[in-house]
C-alpha cells in the first residue's frame, strides 16, 4: 500500500490516496507532508515531499505514523 500524508500540528498524521492533492488539506495548516509506503515489516515509511503546499516529509514522521496506526493491526 502506498499514499501520501501530511502531518498537522498537532502531531495528527492524516494518510491519504495518491489521487488527492496535499494541498486539499492546506486548511488544516500542515506542518510536514510526502509520500508513505508500508513496508514488509507493516510498518510506515514517510518520505519525499509536496510541491503543493511545500513542505517536505520530516524525519520522525514513520515514527508518529506507525505510533499513532499500530491498533489498526490488532
Amino acid at each position: 500500500m502506498k499514499g501520501k500524508y501530511i502531518t498537522t500540528s498537532q502531531g495528527e498524521i492524516i494518510l491519504f490516496p495518491e489521487i488527492i492533492v496535499h494541498s486539499e488539506f492546506k486548511h488544516l495548516n500542515p506542518i510536514s507532508a510526502g509520500f508513505f509506503y508500508i513496508n514488509a515489516d507493516n510498518q510506515i515509511v514517510c518520505h519525499g515531499k509536496s510541491i503543493s503546499l511545500g513542505l517536505s516529509s520530516h524525519e520522525e514522521d514513520s515514527d508518529q505514523a506507525n505510533l499513532q496506526f499500530q491498533n489498526l493491526n490488532d
